[in-house]
């Protein structure tokens, strides 16, 4: 279809155009967008700036004019500045910063040093090594319950064991992994 008979079929029957418009330029106007917004934005942000843009194009199609170029062209340009526009907003909206002189600065700041996050991190790897040498299948049903939060039903027929004996097995693999974590002096 040429660009002329775009703009009469946006004259004459608009939904008809829209639809054509987005089968012919969806794909060019998603990659615009998607180039510009990649590293910021989430799926729906994309797919949202996507149907502005559409939306634009319709709002503005009157002033499209072949001097000027294609209607391609066009529809590029809106894609374009709309994507950086869209940009612009989100970088705001995902880095505020925060002034040392607002009252809720303070929650901005944590006790947490380097020394403490690398010991949690020593102590979960501690936590991970004695849940799995506790052996099969007391170390899976711990994970499947603890970590993938199953119940004694799922984790049962995932083992294929009766529930009875998966709600047995916990209570033992609780007991061996609370006495081992004791013994490396973790206590929870």
């Amino acid at each position: 279809m040429t660009d002329s008979e775009y703009i009469n079929m946006l004259e004459e029957n608009p939904d008809r155009a829209y639809s054509l418009m987005i089968d012919q330029y969806g794909n060019l106007v998603y990659a615009i967008v998607l180039n510009k917004l990649k590293n910021i934005s989430s799926r729906e942000d994309i797919e949202d700036c996507v149907s502005d843009i559409f939306v634009e194009i319709f709002q503005n199609y009157k002033k499209f004019s072949y001097q000027n170029g294609t209607l391609k062209a066009f529809i590029s340009t809106i894609a374009k500045r709309t994507a950086i526009d869209e940009y612009r907003r989100l970088t705001k909206k995902y880095s505020r910063s925060v002034s040392i002189d607002e009252d809720n600065a303070d929650d901005f700041f944590t006790d947490e040093t380097p020394e403490k996050k690398a010991a949690e991190k020593s102590e979960k790897k501690l936590i991970w090594e004695i849940i799995q040498n506790l052996g099969e299948p007391d170390s899976i049903i711990l994970i499947q319950q603890f970590f993938y939060d199953k119940t004694v039903k799922e984790t049962a027929k995932f083992l294929s064991m009766t529930a009875a004996a998966v709600q047995k097995r916990s209570v033992r693999a609780r007991e061996k992994l609370k006495k081992s974590l004791a013994e490396a002096g973790i206590t929870y």
